[in-house]
């Protein structure tokens, strides 16, 4: 139920949401109240998001499928577009400034736990 950098030996969550379309009751929940400290949300399969409803900035990392960061995103603002490669497979939202205090980079390996 965590997000560890394997890399550098930091969390980046200690809950992984795993994001189901289905529950959108939650998600309006997450764009209003904004993502909780220690939370990550992870949409799989995901290449770009969209910011749109969200109250503030947020944390991006877009990670391929062997928990290998492709791209980070500090702060990014709400109702814009975020891309990465097509080596991305998935992404992290993660609140802000999460990226900084965990060190994360491009290259790192995450662990990803949903359990």
């Amino acid at each position: 139920m965590a997000v560890r950098n394997r890399t550098r030996n930091t969390y980046l969550a200690n809950t992984l949401l795993n994001f189901n379309p289905y529950y959108r009751e939650t998600l309006g929940h997450l764009n209003r109240r904004g993502i909780p400290n220690g939370c990550a949300l992870w949409i799989s399969p995901c290449q770009s998001i969209f910011t749109v409803g969200l109250k503030g900035p947020i944390d991006i990392v877009f990670i391929d499928r062997s928990g290998v960061v492709v791209k980070v995103l500090s702060n990014f603002p709400p109702n814009c577009l975020a891309t990465a490669s097509t080596n991305a497979a998935s992404v992290l939202e993660l609140p802000p400034r999460t990226i900084q205090k965990s060190g994360t980079k491009k290259g790192d390996v995450l662990d990803l736990d949903p359990s």
